[in-house]
């Protein structure tokens, strides 16, 4: 499962709009529960633990890429 297809799934957004700079709350979906929701399914698909600070910071794709390269996931 690739990052598109979280977004998708979890903002009922299509794969093609989600972009590197697609930005939290640009989405009228992209809210705070919806925002944790996303975090768990990365958590559950790309088999790591985020820190609180990371979920924090995972204010648009392009910085959510950069936070999951840490962990050695190429997104």
């Amino acid at each position: 499962m690739t990052i598109e297809e979280i977004f998708n799934e979890c903002f009922d957004i299509e794969t093609e709009k989600v972009t590197d700079e697609l930005k939290y709350r640009e989405i009228e979906k992209w809210d705070s529960l919806n925002h944790l929701k996303m975090t768990n399914r990365l958590e559950e698909v790309f088999d790591i633990e985020l820190d609180m600070d990371e979920i924090i910071e995972m204010s648009s794709v392009g910085k959510i890429k950069e936070i999951l390269r840490g962990y050695g996931v190429e997104a």
